[in-house]
């Protein structure tokens, strides 16, 4: 990787496509230690505790993919932090995901983590991941759904709403009020942080 001087030429080696996100956000790091010596003890113990909380991702058996992406991830969403503290353009952070496998393959496990993850670099103001089934957000008469969802809406406010097997939602055709669910969360999807829909 070629040396950069200064945080612009890595910002603009980023947009050109010569670097990818992680690289570029490695360069910031090191540009970062060697500009300011005595780093406060915050920013030292920030990024000690994600690293700490990535160790434990990378501990998990197997997801190279997916510990690679969570990485990526990470250095994404630093990037446009950097962008916006140097006044360029930043990209909206959208971090709704799907994750697919059978049980036991680490999808909840990998949700927790990535809500630390998140909470310390400061996407999240707490991090919790609220764990709902079909039953949690589908009412039984008209109305009722929307209440159920928005309740656990409410719930997951600063962390992660954790659907599991979120397809059931849409199984039950137009007379079923999951979709009414579905509505409810596509109307408030911007003031939710993360949604992670489970399939399986």
């Amino acid at each position: 990787m070629m040396a950069y001087l200064w945080p612009q030429d890595v910002l603009s080696a980023l947009e050109m496509g010569e670097i990818s996100t992680t690289e570029a956000f490695k360069a910031l790091r090191e540009m970062d230690s060697l500009a300011v010596p005595t780093k406060s003890s915050t920013m030292i113990n920030k990024h000690q505790r994600i690293e700490e909380i990535l160790h434990e991702l990378d501990a998990l058996i197997g997801l190279p993919e997916v510990k690679k992406l969570i990485r990526e991830i990470y250095a994404f969403i630093e990037i446009q932090k950097r962008r916006e503290k140097e006044r360029l353009v930043t990209e909206p952070l959208v971090l709704h995901m799907i994750f697919k496998g059978n049980p036991g393959t680490g999808k909840t496990t990998v949700a927790r983590i990535l809500g630390r993850v998140f909470r310390e670099i400061g996407v999240l103001s707490q991090g919790h991941l609220i764990e709902v089934e079909r039953a949690d957000l589908v009412g039984e008469y008209i109305g009722h759904t929307a209440q159920k969802t928005r309740e656990q809406l409410k719930k997951a406010l600063g962390g992660i709403l954790f659907i599991d097997e979120a397809y059931s939602l849409a199984r039950g055709g137009e007379k079923d009020f999951g979709k009414e669910s579905i509505d409810v969360m596509v109307k408030l999807r911007m003031q939710i942080s993360i949604f992670i829909a489970i399939f399986i």
